[in-house]
Order: C-alpha cells, then sequence, then structure tokens
C-alpha cells in the first residue's frame, strides 16, 4: 500500500533527511530514543578568494539557525555539543511519536551513517523539486565542502560532496549523482572515488560538482553560501565558458592505471568491486550502478568494448 507522500514528507522532513544521510547515527535501547547528527570542521569551515568573516561567529549563527528550523519541525530537545573535530546536533525524542517513526521508516532500519542510502522516495517523479533540493541541501551542509583550493585544472571552482568510505555504501555516491543529474538537472563533473586503482587508497569519496550549477542546490550556512556566490561571480569574469555538461557516463580513458594487490580486498570493498581493475571513475560508477550514457549521436573516437568485465577498457 502506497501513503500519500505528504503524510510524512515535506521540505523540512527533506532537509533533516539530508542531514541524517550525511553524518547521522539513530540509538533506540531500554525508551531512550536520540538522533545524533555530526558536522565535521572541514566541512563547516570554508575558504573564499577575498571574503572575509569570522569562521567561528559564522558557524555558531549557522548552527543556531538549522537548530531553530530542526526545533519546529520536531518539536523535542536539541543539544548542540562541542567536540574535537566537529560539532554534534544530539536530539532526543521522549516518545515513540510519528516524526521519530517516519525516521526509522525513511532509512529503512539503518541506524548509522555507513548504512545509509538515499531513500527511495527521492526518485519518486511526483516528488516536488524543492523537496529533493532540500535533500541534497541538507546533505552539502554536513557533507560538503567549497574551498578555494578545489577548482578544477582551468581555475573554475567546484563544490565537493563527501561520502566517507565504508564497504558498504560505495553506491551513495552513484545514488547522489543521480538525484541531482536526472532529477534536479545539475550536471555532476565527475567522482573521485576512494579506490586504490585510482591513486586515493581508501579515502573518501567526493562528488565534484561546478559552483555554477551548484547555485541550484546551494547552503543554508550564510557564510558557505556567499563564498559560492564569491565563487560563481570570480568564473563568470575570469575563466573561459566551458559549459557544464553533466557527466556523460562515458568517456576516453587516457591515462591506463597500474594494478594493485587491494583491488581484491574484500575487507574495503563493495563485493561488485572485489578483484576487477578499474582505469577510469566511469568504470566504478557503471559496476555500482550507473545507467548514463552518451547521448545519441556522440561519436567517441574509440569504442567502448562492453562483456562481462566490470572493468573493460576502451580500446
Amino acid at each position: 500500500m502506497r501513503f500519500p507522500l505528504d503524510d510524512y514528507m515535506d521540505s523540512d522532513v527533506a532537509y533533516l533527511v539530508g542531514l541524517i544521510t550525511a553524518r547521522g547515527t539513530i540509538m533506540e535501547t531500554s525508551g531512550v530514543r536520540q538522533l545524533t547528527i555530526e558536522f565535521p570542521y572541514s566541512s563547516l569551515e570554508a575558504q573564499g578568494i577575498s571574503s572575509t568573516f569570522d569562521q567561528e561567529t559564522a558557524i555558531r549563527l549557522g548552527l543556531n539557525d538549522i537548530r531553530e528550523r530542526l526545533l519546529d519541525l520536531l518539536d523535542t530537545d536539541i543539544s548542540i555539543i562541542r567536540r574535537e573535530g566537529g560539532v554534534d546536533f544530539v536530539i532526543r525524542f521522549m516518545r515513540n511519536s510519528m516524526i521519530w517513526r517516519n525516521i526509522l521508516l525513511l532509512t529503512a532500519g539503518a541506524m548509522s551513517y555507513p548504512y545509509f542510502r538515499v531513500p527511495d522516495v527521492f526518485f519518486d517523479e511526483s516528488l516536488p523539486k524543492e523537496w529533493q533540493r532540500e535533500f541534497v541541501r541538507g546533505y552539502a551542509d554536513v557533507a560538503g565542502n567549497i574551498r578555494h583550493a578545489n577548482r578544477y585544472v582551468d581555475g573554475r571552482h567546484r563544490v565537493r560532496l563527501d561520502v566517507l568510505n565504508y564497504p558498504v555504501n560505495w553506491e551513495v555516491p552513484v545514488q547522489l549523482c543521480t538525484l541531482l543529474q536526472e532529477h534536479l538537472d545539475v550536471p555532476v563533473q565527475l567522482i573521485t572515488w576512494g579506490h586504490p586503482n585510482l591513486g586515493r587508497d581508501f579515502r573518501e569519496h567526493q562528488i565534484n560538482i561546478f559552483a555554477r550549477p551548484f547555485l541550484k542546490v546551494g547552503f543554508s550556512f550564510e557564510h558557505k553560501q556567499k563564498i559560492l556566490e564569491e565563487f560563481v561571480a570570480w568564473d563568470a569574469k575570469n575563466t573561459r565558458d566551458a559549459g557544464y555538461d553533466p557527466c556523460p557516463g562515458i568517456r576516453h580513458i587516457h591515462d591506463p592505471k597500474p594494478h594493485d594487490p587491494r583491488e581484491n580486498s574484500r575487507d574495503r570493498l563493495d563485493t561488485r568491486l572485489v578483484g576487477n581493475h578499474y582505469n577510469a571513475y566511469w568504470q566504478i560508477c557503471k559496476a555500482l550502478g550507473c545507467t548514463r550514457v552518451p547521448p545519441a549521436g556522440t561519436q567517441l573516437s574509440m569504442e567502448f568494448v562492453e562483456d562481462t568485465d566490470p572493468g573493460s577498457e576502451l580500446r
């Protein structure tokens, strides 16, 4: 039986679920119900070009604004706890309320961010685009970083959405990319995978989005939003208009990667990746469910050969 979406979803709930998916932990023991959302300093602190502001004050004001928004939604106690490396929202529910049940429904029984997925409801064609944007904005407020150092080789600035690397959540970057490109018309440049074939060991995965198209999503933190707008204005004046096409799903391989014994790591890799060699980011995306293909009429100078090997190359 399908329930009407507006029975349990709106823009505020979507934003909360974005926060939870990025860095949430749910605990329910002996009648104690608690939700913790971790805000790492690495995503709270932002670096612009010429923007000047007090980071500590900007972060505090931004966190308070988010807390007020969640208080209106949850009608329960929210504590802000500072710790080494970040700030936690600790939310306690005194009763088995409807919002608590909705959280458990939307997280499909998972209890912490290594196991969360993008809930299926956000891919529903009938869901308002604004609710999808609020989900991504919530995710970006917690796990999105915006820095001058993130710029591409041609000088254009980028936002990065981080997905921490666990063996059970490798498809989350593909889900986020699908939501951005297929539903919100926000092009993704590429996904930088934390895979040893790509020279990043097992570090976090990074979804790279140019600043200008990311304006469709934006940040709730005022200082991060101002830096985003500064980057967009700077890029318009100082970089060549190279366009912002979405990832086509298949690209040429220019730099074959060396084999690495960690390709066989069952402790660190999704089972679909174990034992396979990859030369490009999009090959990993394909193995994890990406269905994008280059637009009809696009000619590749080299042919992509489909076979049973997820690590097949352009040749």
